[in-house]
Parts: C-alpha cells; structure tokens; sequence
C-alpha cells in the first residue's frame, strides 16, 4: 500500500480538478490562425476586387479571375473538397486549387461577358451603310422597340452624283433585342423608290419587309483625315470586324 503525505494528496486533487487552459489555437476553443486570416485575406480582395473591376468597366476576364479568387480560397478552406478538381483544356491539365482557380475563372468569364452587353441599351441611332451601293442612312430606335428609316443613294446623274432618297418606310417597323442584346431582331416595312436615267423620281415599289437577325459584332469608330498637297480634310472612318458587307 502506497501512501502519500497530505500535502501531496492535496496538491494531486487541486491539480486533477484543476481544468486545463488551452495554450494554442487548436486545443480547447475554435481554430483560428494564421491560416484562416490568409484565406480571407484573398477571399475579400477577390470578392472586392472583382466588384470595382466590374464598375469600373475591366475587362471581364480581369472580373473573373478575382471573383474565382475569393471563391476558391472559401471552397478550400471551409467546404473542403477541392483537392480532387481537375481542368482539362486540350493539352493543358491541372488538378487540385489550380483547376478550381482557372474553372471558375473561365466560368464566370462566360456568363459575364454576355452578361455586360445587356449595360448596352438597343435604343438610340444606328448607321447603316452598303459601300457596293453606295447607300447610307439611319434607323432611329425607340425604348419600346419602334423605328424610324431614313435611307438615301448616291446616284451618277450627268455628269455629277447626287445623293437621292433611296426608299420610304411603309408602315411600323420593329427592333427587338434579344438573347441578352447580343442580336437585334429587326422588321422594317419599306417601298423602294424608282427613278428614271435623268434621276427623276417615277414611283414607289411594292412593299418590301427588311426582315432578320443582326449578330452584335465589333466596331471602330472615329475620324480620320483626307490627307492632299492643298489640305487635310476630316472625315468619319467605321471599321467592322467580321462582316462581308454585299456577299451572299
């Protein structure tokens, strides 16, 4: 039989009922360390970030890569379940945070990017030009879908061109945005006016339904200068990518 002196009996009971304080983040109360300030950290820049990007008009794959910033680092840190992503994208393949990083980057920028042309209101006056005819006018659209066509023709008169009415617009003509205004859907009724060799105005054709679907395509704008040996004149210079302007 083993028995201790009192005071030690006394010291051995305080101590085992004495409750141990925790002397590091993981033991006793909640983990909370370094780590975690890191993840978010990059989740507010990203979530932030990606937010004055967006208002200040940024590219949207700048958007994306910030916003899948502050998704990532809350997915790895607290849902779990990233380490097993994969990306494959021809011959290049990731795994891991890199794939969920470049996935939802991608992702987003998809969306997004169809999503910033609805800013873009189908309202307002269009331009419209065929070179191989020498037509030029406008299409005036409305808020509520309704337009107005003012379309003329340069014709070869004599010896001189002049620039002459090209049709009238017969009845309410419709523009119509749709999937996201990244088409117009247009309905224009118009009657062609026909002219004589002196440029003389005959008659008005049938009526003729201007019908489609325009695809929203790239453009610039601007003026540009005629360039001679007596001066240098101003004019305006609109380039279009990706539009065979007269070729069926």
């Amino acid at each position: 039989m083993n028995i201790q002196p009192d005071h030690q009996r006394d010291n051995s009971t305080t101590n085992a009922g004495r409750r141990k304080l925790p002397t590091s983040p993981g033991e006793g109360g909640s983990k909370f360390g370094w780590d975690e300030v890191i993840v978010i950290f990059f989740a507010l820049l990203g979530f932030v970030g990606s937010v004055y990007l967006y208002r200040t008009g940024s590219p949207s794959i700048m958007v994306s890569v910030f916003l899948a910033t502050g998704v990532a680092s809350l997915v790895y840190r607290f849902l779990g379940g990233i380490q097993d992503a994969t990306f494959v994208w021809g011959a290049l393949k990731l795994g891991g945070t890199a794939a969920a990083l470049l996935g939802i980057a991608i992702g987003v920028d998809h969306y997004l990017s169809a999503e910033l042309l609805v800013t873009v209101p189908s309202e307002g006056r269009y331009e419209w030009q065929w070179a191989g005819e020498g037509w030029i006018g406008y299409i005036d659209v409305e808020k509520n879908g309704s337009a107005q066509i003012e379309m003329g023709r340069y014709i070869t008169c004599g010896n001189a061109q002049k620039k002459l009415p090209l049709l009238q617009q017969s009845g309410a003509a419709k523009v119509e945005g749709i999937e996201g205004l990244t088409k117009l859907r247009v309905s224009i009724p118009v009657k062609f006016v026909n002219y004589d060799a002196s440029c003389d105005r005959i008659d008005l054709g049938e009526t003729t339904i201007l019908e489609g679907v325009l695809v929203r395509t790239p453009a610039f704008t601007g003026q540009i200068q005629y360039r001679r040996k007596d001066g240098a004149g101003l004019g305006d210079m609109i380039l279009i990518k990706g539009v065979t302007s007269g070729v069926h």
